[in-house]
């Protein structure tokens, strides 16, 4: 029988569980066949997808790579104290478990989907413009990332917060190992579930009611599970705000996939 490692283990689970929630998700909320997805991301959406997954996958791993010598997150502790601890005052086995599902499995379902909801109910372009703006959110965090890294606040003991969001040790192990803690500001998960919702109004009515829904859940979930300070996802929504107003007076076509894509995807292969 094969033996994986708890973190390999994590990944495959999280994984399996994010490919489930987007069939099912398709099936509800899109028009199309699932197969017609598959088709489309063969022919041309790989491109744009592409470029915002090697984005997104490649440039906060600079923040692993970085000696960290100090943080900044007295700084921030200073500014809101312990307000995260407090929403942890509510904590329960279920709601622990739910918003955990929601931080791991939601935010990486909701992403890839609004963006065949713009390619079905908006337009390509539309669909190619959100992802010129997630690429966008990622260049403007990264700089943070580097100079003004912030610990998660369960690992800040000043706070008070639990890591509530290790539901299992096969969880913890996977996310230690790809992950230093030290990108808490901004927020990701925020700004990224930010942006979908607003890119989700292009699109149909319940669409846009399913992902707002979503996003607040996840905002909500980065603090209840000890994982994002409240300026975290403040910064971040600003950043979101700022990379879909650029996004709009940028033709997509012209910035993705940018020259040299197809170096930068052979390097990574390699």
């Amino acid at each position: 029988m094969l033996s994986l490692s708890p973190a390999r283990e994590y990944m495959l689970v999280v994984t399996a569980a994010t490919g489930l929630g987007l069939l099912a998700s398709a099936v509800v909320f899109l028009p199309r066949s699932p197969s017609w997805y598959v088709r489309e991301f063969f022919r041309s959406d790989w491109k744009y997808i592409g470029v915002a997954w090697l984005v997104a996958e490649n440039l906060p791993s600079l923040a692993e790579a970085n000696r960290v010598e100090r943080t900044f997150t007295d700084a921030v502790y200073a500014v809101e104290g312990g307000t995260v601890a407090v929403l942890q005052s509510v904590a329960s086995p279920p709601l622990t478990w739910t918003l955990a599902v929601v931080y791991l499995v939601a935010f990486p379902v909701l992403v890839p989907l609004t963006y065949f909801a713009l390619k079905s109910y908006a337009s390509d372009r539309d669909a190619r413009r959100y992802a010129v703006s997630y690429v966008l959110v990622v260049l403007l965090a990264v700089p943070f990332f580097l100079r003004f890294p912030v610990s998660i606040p369960a690992f800040y003991p000043p706070a008070g917060v639990e890591p509530l969001v290790f539901v299992t040790p096969e969880v913890e192990a996977g996310m230690l190992a790809t992950d230093s803690m030290l990108k808490a500001f901004p927020s990701l998960h925020t700004g990224l579930s930010v942006l979908a919702a607003l890119y989700a109004r292009k699109t149909t009515r319940r669409y846009a009611l399913a992902a707002g829904g979503t996003t607040a859940l996840i905002v909500v979930s980065t603090f209840y599970l000890g994982m994002h300070w409240l300026v975290d996802a403040a910064a971040a929504t600003l950043i979101a705000g700022v990379a879909y107003a650029l996004a709009h007076r940028l033709p997509p076509e012209s910035v993705l996939p940018f020259p040299g894509y197809r170096r930068l995807v052979a390097r990574v292969r390699d």
